[in-house]
């Protein structure tokens, strides 16, 4: 019989990063990610996306 649900993904995330913020911290975080259409874990990827741009080389 075929399983049902989703499929599997060919890279699942799977670590957890915990963080802590203080409530003014949060607040931004939350605020901008919902200014934006985004989820918080959305916001924070860019993020990491920009800071690994950032230390790119120029060409």
């Amino acid at each position: 019989m075929a399983r049902t649900g989703r499929p599997k993904s060919d890279n699942p995330k799977k670590t957890l990063i915990g963080l802590k913020l203080t409530e003014e911290e949060a607040t931004r975080l939350k605020g901008y990610a919902s200014k934006h259409d985004m989820t918080i874990t959305q916001v924070l990827q860019r993020g990491i996306d920009m800071q690994y741009a950032m230390d790119k080389p120029a060409e």
